[in-house]
């Protein structure tokens, strides 16, 4: 019997062997060990890295066979835009960490939860935690149970992933003594001129109170004349909420005006120094490509510092990332980052100077008999123009800059009250957006007789009281024609000659006679020499300007004639640059700039109009670097002599070209000294400049003005006005009135031969 059961035993052990290799046989791929949970987030780990690769074909093949309804294109759609909406971006734009501790399994379901940070270039780096994928079992493993609601929760019902971006709020710009100049969203009033009706009967009443109040040519104002008594209106410019309550009731007494309440970016006064500070308009769609990080909508710099500090000025944009039902209900807010205001910009500028540059320089052409409706210039179409510096002269700080006409800011905006095109289309016609101080290059005339005096005494070529008699025509040395001086051909002069005169004498009277035979002589000696003591006073070079364009002009000598004008340098042309005449090109700036040099005496001052950048309350990103200025390296004796000449063409009522400008000055109060300059035009109104320092008396000088009008009278009739104006405003002295000949009517004068003028 043990033997029988021995054998029953063996018999079955065979046959269970022999079970399960036929078991073995039968299912090979069967698994050996259950699935686990490991498994699952195994499973989890590839699909989420495949994710973070944008590997979609591999995501696809792990999807459990319910999911399958969507198509493997659809599938790799909705990520793929998904992350056109995230706008991703960087090596490590998706990354995951799966929550080992929360894993969980639940029979043949497996409940994976893990965060999922993205890096997107409008939110920046955030994290969608806690996130939930469910595996089921199946019998190819554990696969995806996958919806959109994989891609983010609530992407669900047709609902839609949307990236929201939010306009950052734009730094503001300050004047050197923390006054504001630019700001966003301040509530002001767009001035609206309507033409059905004028309160006095009389629209010349209305205009001259417009020009008045908004800095404008009063000319420009009768394009609105043939509207008169019809239902039309203009904007014409905007007041603050300050003036608004100020200035209205003097405005309403003459105009019939509307006054449309709006909320932008406001510049004081208007469009203060707008050529200077610049403007901003709304990024448009075809600009996009170049601002990437900033949202529609966003302000965007023209011209000026807004331009060249956009980076700093524009802030961070913010953005929301939202899922939104087609119509309209937020399901759910992913991430939200927060709109980041820009830096402020503080500006060597003082901003009331600049407003009374800028109210100087216009009323000058609303009085004028050189103005473009009075002198026959506009029939001409002649380019209306002028520009003002005023720099401090021991610091080299830029306190006003003025260039008018001025355009304003809101015609470019969006939902502006102006009538955009035309207005926009007048400012380019008239160069309104270009500033006249810094982006044009003009012949100096006898303000250039500065600079020559310098080079004449400095060199040793003569002494300061060298004497020469000028009878008011010479012979040319070049050609042998004869030669004019500007005072021989003016009417009522008795004598219509200067006489015997020394160097400095010669300056202050733009003796042109003095001065060709010293350009005669300084071209035997050395013909560059000129240039080299202009490029001493910053004329012809970069004046080293921040944020703004700064061209360098042109002082010519015999290498730069042959090379850009193919021809070899004859006395001819020294005869023409020691009168800033030729090829001789400047800036306003630059006149400016060699003025301050001349009154400060001992160094060519580096010139500064932004002062500092940053956020309020923060140390600042940006402060000026302080920079060691240029010597001189011209003997003081010389400078003291030029010093002299330029004062005296103030205070010498004989010979001083300016002397009569300054009727009834107090010079006991304030030292100004000055020189005069007149530059061919080619028509018959010439471009009038005016340059000048002033002080107080026996104290270093504070201001240096340069002062160009275009297409005017010579420099003493018209920027030596305006100049004197603005040095008025500056001390806050009482303003005389301009010149009485100014309501006369214009009377052209003969062109001398080569004249520098006065």
């Amino acid at each position: 019997m043990r033997k029988l059961a021995r054998r029953l035993q063996s018999a079955v052990a065979l046959l269970l062997i022999a079970a399960c290799s036929a078991a073995d046989l039968a299912a090979p791929d069967a698994p050996t060990v259950p699935p686990t949970l490991g498994d699952a987030v195994n499973t989890a780990r590839t699909f989420l890295d495949a994710w973070t690769k944008n590997d979609f074909n591999t995501m696809y093949g792990l999807l459990s066979p319910r999911s399958l309804v969507i198509s493997r294109e659809a599938f790799s759609a909705a990520y793929q835009q998904a992350e056109q909406t995230l706008n991703l971006f960087g090596e490590n734009a998706k990354r995951f960490r799966i929550r080992d501790d929360q894993t969980q399994r639940q029979g043949n379901t497996a409940i994976i939860r893990y965060d999922m940070t993205f890096n997107s270039r409008f939110l920046g780096e955030f994290t969608d935690a806690e996130r939930t994928m469910r595996l089921l079992l199946t019998d190819r493993g554990w696969r995806v149970a996958w919806s959109t609601m994989d891609i983010f929760e609530g992407l669900a019902g047709g609902a839609q992933l949307i990236l929201e971006r939010t306009p950052p709020l734009r730094g503001s710009i300050y004047d050197r003594n923390g006054k504001i100049i630019a700001q966003d969203d301040v509530p002001n009033y767009a001035v609206r001129l309507l033409t059905r009706r004028y309160p006095t009967g009389n629209p010349d009443d209305c205009f001259r109170a417009l020009a008045e109040t908004f800095r404008l040519y009063i000319g420009d104002f009768e394009q609105y004349r043939p509207f008169s008594g019809r239902d039309f209106g203009f904007t014409v410019g905007t007041l603050f909420r300050s003036d608004y309550e100020a200035l209205r009731p003097r405005l309403d007494q003459v105009c019939f005006l509307q006054y449309v309440p709006q909320t932008t970016r406001f510049y004081y006064g208007g469009n203060l120094a707008a050529q200077t500070v610049g403007f901003v308009t709304p990024l448009q769609a075809d600009q996009q490509a170049n601002f990437p990080n900033l949202a529609p909508g966003s302000l965007v710099g023209q011209f000026g510092v807004e331009r060249a500090w956009q980076e700093q000025l524009s802030g961070e944009s913010g953005a929301e990332l939202l899922i939104r039902t087609t119509d309209g209900v937020t399901v759910r807010t992913i991430h939200r980052k927060e709109a980041a205001r820009g830096q402020d910009v503080y500006l060597s500028l003082d901003r009331e100077l600049q407003l009374k540059t800028e109210q100087a320089i216009a009323a000058a052409y609303n009085e004028a008999n050189w103005a473009p409706l009075r002198n026959g210039a506009a029939q001409a179409r002649l380019v209306t123009g002028a520009a003002a510096v005023v720099l401090d002269v021991k610091t080299g700080d830029v306190l006003a800059m003025a260039s008018f006409p001025s355009p304003h800011s809101d015609a470019w905006r969006i939902g502006t009250t102006w009538d955009a095109a035309d207005v926009i289309g007048r400012y380019f016609a008239q160069r309104a957006v270009v500033n006249h101080a810094t982006e044009e290059l003009y012949a100096l005339g006898s303000v250039m007789k500065i600079v020559s005096t310098a080079a004449a005494a400095d060199s040793g070529a003569f002494r300061m009281n060298e004497t020469r008699v000028c009878k008011g025509t010479l012979k040319s040395p070049d050609d042998g024609r004869i030669l004019t001086d500007w005072i021989y051909l003016e009417p009522n002069r008795d004598p219509n000659y200067h006489g015997e005169i020394n160097l400095h004498q010669a300056l202050t009277s733009s003796c042109d006679i003095y001065f060709w035979l010293v350009g005669e002589k300084l071209n035997g000696i050395d013909p560059s020499l000129i240039k080299r003591y202009s490029n001493k006073l910053g004329l012809g070079v970069p004046t080293g300007i921040d944020s703004l364009v700064d061209l360098a002009g042109v002082i010519p000598d015999p290498d730069w004639t042959r090379a850009n004008e193919g021809r070899t340098w004859g006395v001819g042309d020294s005869l023409n640059i020691v009168i800033g005449q030729g090829s001789v090109k400047v800036t306003v700036l630059q006149a400016a700039r060699m003025t301050a040099a001349i009154a400060n005496g001992e160094v060519l001052p580096n010139l500064t109009l932004v002062k500092k950048v940053g956020y309020p309350a923060q140390p600042p990103t940006y402060v000026a670097p302080e920079r060691t200025p240029e010597p001189l390296g011209i003997k003081p004796e010389v400078i003291a002599g030029v010093q002299l000449g330029m004062c005296e063409v103030i205070t010498d009522a004989k010979l001083g070209t300016a002397n009569w400008v300054f009727t009834g000055w107090d010079h006991a109060r304030v030292k100004v000294c000055g020189k005069t300059g007149t530059v061919q035009s080619g028509t018959p109104y010439p471009h009038g400049w005016f340059v000048a320092y002033a002080g107080l008396p026996n104290q270093p000088p504070d201001i240096a003005i340069a002062v160009l009008v275009l297409y005017s009278r010579e420099g003493s009739e018209t920027g030596a006005p305006i100049a004197r104006r603005i040095i008025e405003a500056y001390y806050g002295l009482p303003y005389a009135p301009f010149p009485r000949y100014w309501a006369d009517p214009y009377e052209v004068l003969p062109t001398p031969g080569l004249s520098g003028g006065q």
